[in-house]
């Protein structure tokens, strides 16, 4: 499980710190570049589906929670999308060199997946 801790960026230059989380390992939003008018400490969760979520700060928030390893190089938990504010279930392979290939998935009317890759900090 080790092999995925570590800060790893997204695509939207987000920065995810992934490490020990009680019993399950978790991912952490830690840095990303806030909206026009925002800074990172008073951007809220404005897209979550839950109202009662949407006025929370998204620094610090859970986006990957309960992992656990399926196999050697890969793993399986849930993910959240604050871009969209959609949570879904995900599943995580380790592609060498330093980067962690994501594809999480929504039931619809049919499932709606999608992949995205992140690399490891440096």
């Amino acid at each position: 499980m080790e092999a995925i801790f570590g800060e790893w960026v997204t695509p939207d230059n987000g920065l995810v710190r992934i490490g020990p989380c009680g019993e399950a390992p978790c991912g952490l939003l830690v840095d990303f570049p806030p909206p026009p008018g925002f800074t990172r400490e008073t951007t809220r969760d404005a897209n979550n589906r839950d109202r009662k979520k949407r006025d929370r700060k998204l620094l610090g928030i859970p986006v990957l929670w309960n992992l656990s390893s399926d196999g050697e190089n890969g793993w399986r938990g849930r993910a959240y999308d604050p871009r969209r504010g959609l949570s879904a279930s995900v599943s995580a392979t380790l592609d060498p060199p330093g980067r962690l290939r994501l594809r999480g998935c929504v039931r619809v009317v049919v499932d709606m997946c999608r992949t995205e890759v992140w690399r490891r900090a440096k």
